[in-house]
């Protein structure tokens, strides 16, 4: 540590899925601002210890990341402030609560119907079925917006839908909220280098908004699924603006648990293989690296 690393101006919240890296990346785009797209959260926010251990155990995820600590990535770049996003996040509320005098939060809040369609279409293991999505959709947002209501002054709770819509708007809207000048460069996030790996997973941050993202999932899902995705969500999607556009869908008992059992069979076996997957193209990676000869 080379010296006192100062708290986050900013940590961005939001379920996996939501629209949490395309708005890191547009905010990252701003001159002043640096935001770390993912961090190791179960080694930086253990809920006893304080909030000065945090931000040491954050610096050193920084730097295994950028070979550079917080300092320097803020001094080579010329950025003023920090931030961390991570949708994990929403399991650490508590130890967050230790930054709610000196930090700011942004929770970003999209449709369930959108949030689990990608959750089946991705097959990360996150939600396998309608039922299992939504019914973790509702678990985390609940919490998200339970924590905002906590602390309303330090959090702003955007939509996706609304920022892909009118970016200008949202992003006035969350400069204000940081007390931070609005930077037009946001607005050209896709002509500016990602500060993260980029991937399938996270193509569109690549590209202007895009409309389309919002509605995808009226073509993807079927109107039962939206039924029951309506039935579990159904306070939570309303509490947040969202219109149900086709009436709740109680799945019976018997269908419940064949969705539930098809969560731990299938989800597991998604987890699995996404994690051979990653562990494959690291071994290729390392393997490509020219070895050193020892004379």
């Amino acid at each position: 540590m080379y010296m006192t690393v100062s708290s986050p101006l900013l940590f961005i919240l939001g379920t996996q899925r939501a629209g949490t890296t395309l708005l890191t990346r547009a905010l990252s785009a701003h001159k002043d601002l640096f935001i770390q797209n993912e961090i190791s959260v179960e080694q930086v926010f253990p809920e006893k210890i304080d909030a000065s251990a945090m931000l040491d155990a954050m610096d050193t995820q920084i730097l295994k990341r950028h070979k550079q600590n917080i300092n320097q990535i803020m001094l080579s770049q010329k950025k003023q402030y920090w931030g961390i996003k991570d949708p994990e996040l929403t399991d650490h509320l508590s130890a967050l609560e230790k930054f709610s005098t000196l930090s700011k939060f942004i929770i970003i809040v999209r449709d369930a119907r959108g949030v689990v369609n990608s959750y089946i279409d991705n097959r990360w293991g996150l939600g396998t079925n309608a039922y299992t999505g939504a019914k973790r959709w509702k678990m985390e947002v609940d919490k998200q917006i339970a924590f905002a209501k906590k602390f309303p002054e330090q959090t702003l709770v955007i939509r996706f839908e609304d920022f892909i819509s009118d970016m200008e708007h949202s992003l006035r809207q969350i400069c204000f909220h940081l007390d931070i000048v609005f930077d037009e460069t946001m607005l050209k996030y896709n002509k500016k280098e990602a500060q993260f790996k980029e991937n399938a997973s996270n193509i569109n941050t690549k590209k202007p908004p895009d409309l389309r993202l919002a509605t995808k999932w009226e073509n993807k899902l079927s109107s039962r699924q939206i039924g029951i995705i309506n039935f579990v969500a159904q306070d939570t999607l309303k509490s947040q603006g969202y219109d149900l556009s086709i009436p709740p869908l109680k799945p019976s008992f018997y269908e419940s648990l064949y969705y539930k059992m098809h969560q731990q069979i299938v989800g597991e076996l998604q987890l699995q293989w996404q994690w051979r997957k990653a562990r494959y193209k690291s071994f290729k990676k390392n393997s490509k690296q020219p070895s050193i000869r020892i004379k």
